[in-house]
């Protein structure tokens, strides 16, 4: 069965769609803008270390550690008992690995990759542990929000299953502030707490399913439609390549990749998931030599930058009020962040 246009359209007149969002604000939600990766390896660290005043905290890094995979009784009770942890540990090439637990005998390495793209130096970092804990049993593992394939020894966690696992398990008694702090984070980053579908709505995606299908088939021809306009705008040889169409900040939001040469840096067509359109630019240069020249290049008043990559990208994105209504706007602004960064890169000073 193929459905027509006007079939589709039908189907979402009238139709207002609403953003998926956690049930209730809590103070990671507020202080971290949704899934950044500092602030959640550092207040994941303060609850496993054995300083904080968390009550439970022996109980967190049991459930914890025995849900990781290839993990013996054995090891999770060593570090019950000994402990110590590192984040931001820097090794001989002054890459950064976000967090380290080690004790006498055994060592965990993780790196957090919540919605972003892993691209970070593994071989590195296995390397650099190896040279300086060369004593030590190390087992490496990359926390992720969504399943993501990991190279060779690393293990993917996945975030939201783990917390969820101890949510089930701990005790909370919330006669204390730090029972109400570590239920927050637990519930910031667990996938229960995602809205449920309401019965009328689950009967409508039930009886239109095969069109909403039919839609998303739709919507793919339209990103590739906007990215072939993007193209138009250019010269012939204004882009090396495009990626595909991928996933993007979440499950809704979706985007497209365009290289001007034939390395990393990129400019991004971002499709959101409340309807706007925005851009991001990514400059493979060192962040803290960079970031003033480059923001007066990508426009300092529309798009706030931070570093990746061990401070080796210098990232912009559209700030939150910036963002465009209207599709040629998005377009104009692709093509000419595009061209800019052919004339950054032509300029020998």
């Amino acid at each position: 069965m193929s459905f027509e246009f006007e079939e589709i359209k039908s189907l979402f007149e009238g139709y207002k769609s609403k953003p998926v969002q956690i049930k209730n604000d809590n103070i990671f939600g507020i202080g971290t803008r949704g899934y950044y990766e500092n602030p959640f390896t550092e207040v994941l660290t303060y609850i496993l270390n054995s300083e904080n005043q968390f009550l439970y905290r022996k109980d967190f890094v049991n459930l914890f550690l025995s849900n990781i995979p290839d993990l013996s009784p054995e090891v999770v009770q060593s570090f019950l008992s000994d402990i110590k942890i590192i984040t931001q540990h820097a090794t001989t090439n002054r890459n950064y690995i976000d967090m380290i637990l080690f004790n006498e005998k055994y060592i965990l390495v993780f790196e957090n990759k919540i919605y972003h793209w892993l691209a970070n130096p593994l071989d590195d970092y296995e390397n650099d542990i190896k040279l300086r804990y060369a004593h030590l049993a190390p087992y490496f593992y990359v926390f992720s929000y969504n399943k993501i394939t990991t190279p060779g020894k690393w293990k993917n966690l996945i975030i939201g299953d783990m917390f969820m696992h101890i949510q089930k398990n701990i005790k909370f008694e919330f006669k204390n502030k730090w029972d109400f702090f570590v239920n927050d984070f637990l519930n910031h980053y667990s996938e229960k707490n995602n809205e449920s579908m309401k019965k009328e709505e689950y009967e409508f995606y039930s009886e239109n399913f095969a069109k909403i299908f039919a839609a998303n088939n739709f919507a793919n021809d339209f990103i590739r439609e906007t990215v072939n306009k993007i193209k138009y705008s250019l010269s012939a040889d204004a882009i090396i390549k495009n990626s595909a169409i991928i996933d993007w900040g979440d499950n809704l939001s979706k985007a497209v990749r365009f290289y001007p040469f034939n390395t990393m840096d990129n400019v991004v067509f971002i499709f959101r998931n409340d309807g706007k359109f925005s851009i991001a630019v990514y400059y493979y240069k060192e962040y803290l030599n960079h970031f003033n020249d480059l923001s007066l290049v990508v426009g300092k008043s529309d798009y706030r930058n931070w570093p990746e990559v061990s401070n080796s990208i210098v990232c912009f994105a559209r700030l939150d009020n910036k963002e465009f209504i209207v599709i040629e706007d998005a377009i104009s602004e692709c093509a000419y962040q595009i061209d800019e960064m052919q004339k950054y890169y032509s300029n020998p000073n």
